[in-house]
């Protein structure tokens, strides 16, 4: 449709393989190089939404930007939240919700995580602050429940779940004295600054 002769894509972060991207999903923007044309038909762009949304991908309001775009997205990296939804295995009996009130109460907490050892091969070690801006819980029985978080962009949710062995703290397992795991995890949606 452009005539470009190639293209560059880049997408507003990512998750582990295991962890779903749900409701409206992930900005990204395609740059293309040495386009010929510069503008398309409203039409045309629903076309490539139809046809991409096919395949496994699924596409939502495409639109021709301009490269100001990269620079909101850089800006939205920095900035934005997170929604993320998970099912947790603690291993005290949760007896009521009083039991697990002090993570419904997290106002933006500081988390203060190392790098978790899963991903160490491949990032710097260092300490990074991350802010879990609130949580809400809802049992489902005596040792499982669901946890909404939101948090700063760049958490790590699961070793913000089973502190990664002491390197993320506090987490869920501290803040309720036992242990903690995760069983599931998906992103429900993403706050960003600016649009891209």
């Amino acid at each position: 449709l452009f005539q470009s002769q190639s293209s560059k894509f880049s997408s507003s972060g990512r998750e582990d393989v295991d962890v779903r991207m749900l409701g409206e999903g992930r900005p990204f923007v395609v740059q293309l190089i040495n386009s010929k044309l510069t503008d398309a038909p409203d039409a045309a762009l629903r076309d490539i939404e139809k046809n991409l949304s096919e395949s496994d991908v699924r596409v939502n309001t495409l639109k021709v930007s301009d490269a100001n775009c990269m620079d909101v997205r850089r800006e939205n990296e920095m900035e934005k939240k997170k929604n993320y939804v998970c099912v947790i295995w603690i291993s005290k009996r949760i007896k009521n919700k009083s039991d697990l009130e002090v993570l419904n109460k997290i106002k933006d907490l500081v988390v203060k995580q190392l790098t978790p050892l899963r991903v160490l091969h491949r990032r710097t070690l260092m300490t990074r602050d991350k802010m879990i801006h609130s949580a809400q819980t809802e049992i489902i029985n005596d040792h499982f429940f669901v946890l909404r978080l939101c948090a700063s962009a760049g958490t790590y949710i699961k070793e913000f779940v089973h502190g990664d062995r002491g390197r993320t703290t506090p987490n869920v397992g501290s803040l309720l004295g036992c242990e903690a795991d995760i069983l599931q995890l998906d992103v429900e949606s993403l706050e960003l600054k600016a649009e891209i």
